[in-house]
């Protein structure tokens, strides 16, 4: 059978992309220091460290204005979607596709989360 037989043969179309609705999780909540004193020195510890870990972030570096705007759109409502195609993941809001590294800005100051793509 030629080659061209054999091509003909299977019409297998290619799998529907999966898409995934992303939400905006919460900031690091800031505590007062009536709120730390009533805590648990366990609990109290692990609270001091993820503001601070959270504080040298925002203030040792800079969001793009991208990420800033799709930001804003996240807490307005509008929904991130994540489109696992063949071999990629792509990002969209409001049905226009955002770079990756727009989100990945997002995941590191920890608004969203992200799932490995595999």
């Amino acid at each position: 059978m030629r080659y061209s037989a054999k091509r003909g043969q299977k019409d297998v179309q290619a799998p529907a992309p999966i898409e995934v609705m992303i939400p905006l999780l919460d900031p690091v909540k800031i505590y007062t220091p009536k709120e730390l004193a009533a805590m648990p020195l366990s609990v109290m510890n692990q609270a001091i460290e993820a503001q601070e870990a959270y504080f040298i972030l925002e203030h040792t570096t800079q969001m793009g204005g991208q990420a800033i705007a799709i930001r804003r759109q996240m807490q307005e409502g509008t929904q991130l979607v994540q489109v696992k195609e063949k071999s990629r993941t792509r990002y969209k809001i409001n049905n226009e596709f955002v770079e990756p590294r727009i989100i990945r800005q997002l995941e590191k100051r920890g608004l969203v989360k992200l799932e490995c793509a595999k």
